[in-house]
């Protein structure tokens, strides 16, 4: 079988797709990575980031009227 990018695979024939999923290496034993555990100030510090990209631009455009 050829190898196909698993966007074709979405889009083949049921038949293809599952051929396809049969060549799918197994992942390695203990290759799961945890996500990162977040504090509340880098969520503070993402939300602080977030108002001020929104508001910033928005009082500037206020102040140049």
């Amino acid at each position: 079988m050829d190898v196909i990018s698993p966007e074709l695979v979405l889009v083949s024939p049921p038949e293809l797709a599952a051929e396809a999923r049969l060549h799918v290496p197994e992942p390695l034993p203990l290759s799961y990575v945890p996500q990162l555990k977040l504090t509340r100030r880098a969520i503070a510090t993402f939300y602080a980031c977030c108002i001020a990209g929104t508001l910033g631009p928005l009082l500037l455009a206020y102040a140049a009227r």
